[in-house]
């Protein structure tokens, strides 16, 4: 082979390279296995060597995934560079079977998607965990209801034809509603009702307890005022008694021609003082 038919080899070799390397989108964090699904369905009919997969690879991962496996690609091990590496992003990537369940029952929601295509992410996430009818019961859940009405009178069974038929009931009604109705469907039905009832039960509530505090109020400002004027009419009367000219009633009233005399009384006193003393 002369220099310059080797020269067309290098050059067809590299053009092949880089049409392979634009065909493999970057490494996806969220979901390595599948990643590596669509990677290997370019990279194997191509028939390359262990090494030119391994560099393939190392070119698609973004920074963070790099620092992740610097250890690896310092020291890769003479053989199976490409399986390693995998098996290292996968590990590190993938998320773990509790983790997945977790996300499955409580994490996932409509939102802009299409009924099917949340079907798909739960189906993902099920792999075998959850059989079909558990998993048609949590994917209805959250759909709408006008959605889950009309799959309820079914009789299909199959999951891909009950998500085909979801798509379709979602597309004769016009995106914004379609939106808002699932946007105000995580809790119960009804539940703004509730709400709205429970509000006006504590308004109701403050109310009373108002109503009873200004009631105290009103009962301590009269009672309180009572118990001024009692305590003050009683100094009132000590107060007369204690004055050198009071006087009985009938003292008060007759005078020296009193007959009785009722304490407290200074009739007597006063008598005396004004008799003239005795020699």
């Amino acid at each position: 082979m002369s220099s310059e038919d080797k020269k067309v080899v290098i050059e067809e070799h590299q053009l092949s390279s880089i049409s392979i390397t634009a065909r493999i989108p970057e490494f996806w964090k969220k979901s390595p296995r599948t990643w590596f699904i669509q990677a290997e369905a370019v990279l194997n009919p191509q028939k390359m060597s262990d090494e030119s997969k391994y560099q393939v690879l190392i070119s698609k991962l973004p920074p963070d995934a790099v620092e992740q496996v610097t250890q690896i690609l310092v020291d890769p091990p003479e053989k199976n560079k490409y399986e390693t590496l995998k098996n290292k992003l996968i590990f590190i990537y993938q998320e773990s079977e509790e983790r997945q369940v977790k996300k499955l029952i409580g994490e996932m929601e409509l939102g802009g998607q299409k009924p099917s295509q949340l079907l798909r992410k739960m189906q993902d996430l099920a792999r075998g965990r959850v059989n079909n009818e558990t998993l048609i019961v949590m994917w209805q859940n959250h759909l709408p209801n006008s959605v889950r009405g009309v799959l309820a009178v079914t009789e299909e069974k199959d999951l891909e034809k009950l998500a085909s038929i979801a798509d379709k009931i979602m597309e004769t009604t016009t995106p914004i509603n379609s939106v808002a109705t699932v946007k105000q469907e995580p809790g119960p039905s009804g539940s703004q009702d509730q709400i709205i009832s429970a509000i006006n039960k504590l308004s109701d509530r403050l109310q009373n307890l108002e109503s009873r505090s200004r009631g105290r109020s009103n009962n301590w400002r009269r009672n309180n005022f009572r118990r001024n004027r009692s305590r003050s009419g009683s100094r009132s009367r000590t107060r007369k008694f204690e004055d050198p000219n009071w006087l009985c009633f009938y003292h008060y009233k007759y005078r020296s021609k009193a007959t009785k005399c009722v304490d407290p009384c200074n009739w007597k006193k006063k008598h005396d003082k004004d008799k003239p003393a005795e020699n």
